[in-house]
This record gives C-alpha cells, sequence and structure tokens, in this order.
C-alpha cells in the first residue's frame, strides 16, 4: 500500500511535475520510465517512485480506461503531456483513495496548463471527472 505521506524530496505537487518531467522524457527518448526514473535524485521510498512503479505495474488499466472513456481519441493521439497527466491522475484515482478526487483532478488540470494547451485543460477534466465516477 502505498505511503500517505510526502516524500522528503517536495510537495506532491512537485512530485507529481518530477514524474511528469519522467515520463515525458522516457517517451521523447523511447526509454523506460524506470530507467529514467533511476537516473533522478529522489529517494526510493518518494511519491515520485510510487507513481512512476505505479504507472508501470498498472499501465495496462491506466490506458484501457483512458481508451474507453477518450470519446474519438486514441492513447497514441493524445498531446505526450496530457497523456502523462493522465495516467499519473488515473493512478491516484486507483491506488491513492487518501487522495481526495477534486485534488486529483485540480493537480491535472493545473499541470496540463502550465504544460500543454487551454483545451487540454478540459479534456482532461472532463475525462477524468468520467473516470473518477467509475472507480471510486
Amino acid at each position: 500500500m502505498p505511503s500517505a505521506s510526502s516524500s522528503s524530496f517536495g510537495s506532491r505537487r512537485e512530485d507529481r511535475e518530477t514524474a511528469l518531467g519522467i515520463l515525458y522524457s522516457a517517451e521523447a527518448q523511447g526509454r523506460e520510465n524506470l530507467e529514467v526514473l533511476n537516473e533522478q535524485p529522489v529517494q526510493a521510498e518518494s511519491y515520485v517512485h510510487e507513481l512512476i512503479l505505479g504507472i508501470k505495474e498498472n499501465q495496462e488499466t491506466i490506458d484501457s480506461l483512458l481508451e474507453k472513456n477518450a470519446e474519438d481519441w486514441s492513447i497514441e493521439r493524445m498531446p505526450v503531456i496530457d497523456r502523462a497527466v493522465l495516467r499519473i491522475a488515473v493512478l491516484e484515482l486507483i491506488n491513492f483513495p487518501e487522495t481526495s478526487i477534486a485534488t486529483v483532478i485540480n493537480e491535472a488540470v493545473e499541470l496540463v496548463g502550465e504544460y500543454s494547451t487551454e483545451n487540454s485543460k478540459r479534456f482532461v477534466n472532463g475525462l477524468l471527472s468520467e473516470i473518477a465516477d467509475q472507480v471510486r
């Protein structure tokens, strides 16, 4: 069971942002997420580690939920940033029940708002709302 405490590396917000960077880098470089994670200065028990490992272990389930609920959008068609943020958020909805649905969705919307497009904010918000209704 993942720990509820934040890592000593930073806040949960910072950890999500770090995980986003790792997922983006791994995909851009055609490498495994864990390989990129292991090159980072984060502790093994950090929330970043829990997110990256959780995505690796649950990616099939996560991607299936995204595909099923993203009307007219395949996973491959989604922008890399949006896909990475959505994977983090869906993992949190599934594996981290101590994190409220509102927090998960708000953090995801803020991340895509900062790193992706205005349209991505609406897309991510709607998609995560649908998935949250199914998994919680």
